[in-house]
């Protein structure tokens, strides 16, 4: 196992791209889980403060250590197993998310989960239950991981299939891989019914796996996931739409959501709202978003075989609500796909960039707002 204590070597395991920084006496770069056992074990004993490291691209300071030492994941890199005809596969927290969603829909199938910053660990888009653009359609990580294996903070190990452990009410009860029996209560707190990482999942009766999903490495350190995986198309539109008026937009949202929900042409996987101050702060960069636009909404869509009925359907909303239908962008094939998912993804590391240059710091946490006050908002 490397262990790297000099400052110069460790400076990038200090902060993470919320530019808040922190402190720490050594690095760790486990290899096996053996290893991390091991760490764990000794750091369990000597009272040793540890801080889980991914790949640094979190905007809430977590990976940043107060003291102690840094587990890095980055060695634990492996993609395992891929099943084809089960749909679904095994990786190892150090797996990039991006590498991962390649390797899979190069065997035509899909891994939906899509954060903004595509560069991030496997291990800590389970740790934090990211979400992203495709979310509106397919949910969050929670709804495609099958399995977990966890270190706990003593060294004991867990591997949790879900569906094995479920909550009695609030009691509940798990077994380690040694046979310890760990029992505790859940807290009792009602879970918000709009998305929210605050505090951990706890409910009636609960699979005990969502429990450590979204922990943020609180409660162990994850060492391999099983995920669930779904089928692949590449017919895909994917829609810039601009528009003069805040309203409009606001408008096009609210009845492309409506559609989505029921047995209609239009079935958005992705559906994203940039306000006039986001398109100014892109301008420099993308000159070809028209001058008069004062929003944008992005869009996102299988076509599977319903492709020149499905463009129509959104052509005819986008008429409907004075988009600007010319000046739009539009792309079926992949390569300029991604240029809009690179759209999309510029807000953020642009706000990195200039917070970096001006030396402050950004701790980004989003708002969830429920859609009938999301105007007022």
């Amino acid at each position: 196992m490397i262990i790297k204590n000099n400052i110069d070597e460790i400076q990038s395991y200090l902060s993470d791209a919320s530019n808040y920084s922190g402190y720490c006496d050594s690095v760790y770069f486990p290899e096996s889980d053996e290893e991390i056992i091991e760490l764990l074990k000794n750091c369990s004993k000597d009272k040793i403060r540890v801080t889980v490291s991914g790949n640094g691209t979190g905007l809430t300071g977590s990976r940043v250590p107060e003291g102690g030492i840094v587990i890095s994941t980055e060695k634990l890199n492996k993609i395992l197993e891929l099943n084809e005809t089960q749909k679904y596969v095994v990786v190892q927290p150090g797996v990039v998310l991006k590498d991962l969603q390649d390797y899979v829909e190069e065997k035509k199938l899909f891994y939906p989960p899509d954060p903004t910053e595509r560069n991030c660990f496997i291990g800590a888009t389970v740790a934090t239950n990211s979400s992203g653009a495709r979310t509106f359609k397919y949910g969050p990580t929670r709804d495609y991981i099958l399995a977990i294996k966890v270190i706990l903070a003593d060294g004991d190990v867990i591997y949790i299939e879900r569906g094995q452990f479920k909550a009695n009410g609030h009691e509940a009860l798990l077994t380690t891989q040694s046979g310890r029996i760990i029992s505790f209560e859940l807290p009792r707190y009602e879970m918000p019914v709009t998305k929210n990482t605050a505090g951990y999942f706890c409910k009636e009766n609960m699979d005990l796996i969502d429990l450590f999903i979204g922990s943020e490495g609180t409660l162990g350190i994850i060492t391999q996931i099983k995920l669930k995986l779904i089928d692949f198309t590449d017919e895909v539109l994917s829609c810039v739409v601009f528009f003069n008026s805040e309203n409009d937009a606001l408008n096009f949202i609210d009845e492309a959501r409506e559609l989505s929900k029921s047995d209609n042409l239009i079935d958005a996987r992705g559906l994203e709202f940039f306000d006039e101050h986001s398109l100014k702060f892109l301008q420099k960069d993308y000159p070809n978003i028209p001058a008069t636009a004062k929003t944008a909404v992005w869009f996102e869509q299988e076509l599977y075989d319903l492709g020149d009925d499905i463009t129509n359907s959104w052509l005819e909303l986008i008429i409907k609500h004075n988009g600007m239908e010319e000046e739009s962008w539009i792309a079926v094939e992949k390569k300029e796909q991604e240029k809009f998912k690179d759209f999309r993804h510029a807000i953020s590391w642009k706000v990195n960039e200039y917070i970096t240059q001006r030396g402050l710091k950004k701790v980004g946490t989003d708002a969830a707002v429920p859609n009938d006050k999301f105007r007022e908002f």
